[in-house]
């Protein structure tokens, strides 16, 4: 029998099962690493603060992440390439393993070419919760899917690259029957790569030898929160997240923090002798912009290249405006924020959550009993989101929208009616309801896919302005035609507005706006020349500031609960509280910490530091801001998981 040669054996190495698995597995890697990666190369405008250096090293540093579901993934075809027995030759086996192979990780592909989509609109990963949200909504039609498939057709180009080279990948290694039958030992040979291949299965799935696997929250170890999400890939969020209840916070903290309002007067920022004017009580009139930030509002942002929002900006000029921030990211955490003073402080949005069927207290519900009749106003189809159940716990009597302005001559063909003509059907509405009133009104427009009405004269400038800026000046246009409207009604002089948006636009065109402290900054106004003082107040402001605010201005001094504070009195202190990507997050005013919910790992000064670009945490400690957040979660969680949120009368 002739010897085999050195080379004829590194051959018959090379193509051994063994050698075309690892092949196979590399391949993986590489599709699921290099389409994690994409989702920052077209999504950089989050990202702008990284170099290209410190992005390659996260893209590395990210694999450690990416193992666990190649490994997972490809569980049988590794088994089978690994099997001591001849039926790995069997042609059907090697289809049937080939096809797994190629659907599983063009699944996985598919995932992070989804998420890449997912992402621009809403800032964090896929998970679960966000899927069920996904599938379950009734926002989610045919209509939005063709357009992202007309708006982001490259993504579907490169896709079906990826999975042909998987395929290619596949055809290629293919196990082939020796010709001169199996090398001697060959089967133990088979059964030690077996077990190599089931060690390391256990290593990669576990991301190391460490004591514990890891979780999503081990990406914060290499980067901060804002860059976590080009470490992760999205089969490993999904797989890692599910839904969990909230936990109970044992123990005493220092701070005096309570949620309890009990004196909402109004001891600044109101007009003097505004009380001795009438004894007419006044309206309420709240307007959430949506999608709209403060980067897309020339009165917040003097750099924009284009003035988008000539009406607003004059209106708040006129106004007492605040730096707002948004508690929310989603549609789902709009309502429970603004109506209810309800942040999203958790996985699950408050109305999908195992808390859902909670007693809250909300502004609404006091004003009902003081007689006010109370109205929400939303173009959009009526049961959307379950704004119609939602605001008619918050004390919201009455509901209009798509159905009750009964005209689809005005339908946008998705979302609802345009803002132009709803808003003008809002204002003759209210012209007819007995006050005093209370309404929140919630514009629709300016969301993708960014329709504006065909008849609608856009200005010559704006040839070079993307959609959603289009949609902003027509929502902008819609709000002055709603003002010159109401301002002719005999109920506007004696009416608060109060104007704010869902969350910040998903669309970025300022560095400043494109982190996890400028992707909140919403507008906050409250416009009453009555009885207001105009004035650009510097002090932050959340979403669950409005209600304690707006009884406060409206001289409605019940004792109510809320996560917020009274922005008309001197004594409540600023404060603004978040929950994304696993981070929880607490400014006062001046300093940003960022928390996993027991220890901090970030602190920033946003005042100074708009770009997030200086993480202060080793140079600067902060326990009185960790102590507000910490007792803030407590109250929280406690209240949730206890069914209090609300003032035991």
């Amino acid at each position: 029998m002739r010897r085999q040669t050195r080379k004829e054996k590194i051959q018959d190495w090379l193509s051994s099962p063994f050698m075309l698995l690892v092949y196979r597995l590399f391949a993986t890697l590489m599709v699921i690493s290099i389409s994690r990666f994409m989702l920052y190369l077209f999504n950089m405008q989050f990202f702008h603060q990284l170099h290209t250096g410190q992005a390659l090293a996260l893209y590395l540093y990210g694999m450690r992440f990416d193992l666990p579901i190649v490994f997972g993934i490809n569980i049988l075809t590794i088994l089978f390439y690994c099997f001591p027995s001849r039926l790995i030759y069997k042609e059907g086996l090697q289809t049937f393993v080939d096809i797994l192979y190629i659907v599983g990780n063009a699944v996985a592909v598919l995932l992070n070419f989804l998420d890449i989509v997912c992402f621009h609109f809403f800032g964090k990963h896929l998970t679960t919760d966000f899927i069920k949200v996904l599938l379950h909504s009734d926002e989610v039609s045919f209509g939005v899917i063709r357009q992202v498939f007309f708006d982001y057709w490259y993504l579907l180009v490169i896709f079906v690259l990826f999975v042909l080279i998987i395929i290619v990948v596949a055809q290629h290694t293919k196990i082939q029957k020796p010709e001169k039958g199996e090398k001697p030992h060959w089967q133990l040979r088979q059964a030690i790569s077996l077990v190599v291949m089931l060690a390391l299965m256990v290593i990669a799935g576990r991301g190391g030898i460490q004591a514990k696997p890891i979780t999503i929250e081990t990406a914060m170890q290499y980067t901060d929160p804002q860059n976590a999400p080009i470490l992760l890939n999205t089969p490993f969020c999904l797989i890692t997240t599910h839904d969990t209840e909230l936990k109970e916070r044992a123990g005493a903290y220092d701070s005096d923090f309570t949620p309890i309002h009990y004196d909402l007067t109004a001891n600044r920022f109101m007009e003097s002798d505004s009380l001795a004017m009438d004894s007419i009580p006044s309206n309420v009139v709240v307007i959430i912009l949506k999608n709209i930030g403060q980067e897309m509002v020339g009165y917040y942002s003097r750099d924009r290249r284009s003035a988008l929002t000539p009406f607003l900006d004059s209106l708040l000029s006129q106004s007492l405006t605040f730096n707002g921030m948004s508690n929310s990211r989603r549609s789902l955490e709009v309502l429970p924020a603004i109506l209810a003073s309800i942040p999203s402080m958790m996985e699950n949005d408050f109305v999908r959550s195992p808390y859902a069927d909670n007693d809250f207290d909300a502004y609404c519900q006091h004003l009902q009993k003081r007689g006010y009749n109370t109205i929400f106003m939303h173009g959009g189809k009526n049961g959307v989101q379950g704004f119609d159940v939602f605001s008619r716990r918050a004390g919201f009597r009455k509901y209009f929208g798509r159905t009750e302005y009964s005209d689809d001559s005005d339908y946008d063909g998705q979302w609802g009616i345009y803002d132009g003509p709803f808003l003008q059907y809002a204002a003759k509405t209210l012209n007819r309801v007995d006050e005093p009133f209370a309404t929140a009104i919630y514009t629709l427009s300016s969301r993708y896919p960014y329709k504006v009405p065909k008849d609608f004269v856009l200005p010559e400038e704006s040839y070079f302005w993307t959609g959603f800026e289009k949609t902003v000046y027509y929502v902008d246009c819609s709000l002055r035609d709603f003002f010159k409207t109401a301002s002719r009604m005999p109920w506007f002089e004696h009416t608060l507005f109060v104007i704010t948006a869902d969350y910040s636009n998903n669309e970025h065109f300022q560095p400043e706006y494109s982190n996890v402290w400028g992707m909140y900054s919403i507008p906050i106004a409250f416009y009453y020349p009555k009885k207001i003082k105009p004035l650009q107040s510097n002090e932050i402001a959340q979403q669950i500031d409005l209600g304690p605010s707006i009884l406060s201005a409206l001289e409605v001094n019940d004792t109510l609960f809320s996560f917020g504070r009274n922005l008309f009195d001197t004594l409540s202190e600023p404060s603004f509280v978040s929950y994304f990507n696993l981070t929880y997050q607490y400014c006062d005013g001046t300093y940003l910490v960022q928390s996993d919910g027991e220890r901090p790992f970030g602190i920033f000064k946003p005042v100074s530091d708009s770009l997030l670009s200086d993480n202060l945490i080793d140079r600067l400690q902060c326990p009185d801001i960790y102590d507000k957040l910490y007792r803030f979660l407590q109250e929280y969680n406690n209240r949730m998981i206890n069914n209090e949120l609300y003032y035991d009368r």
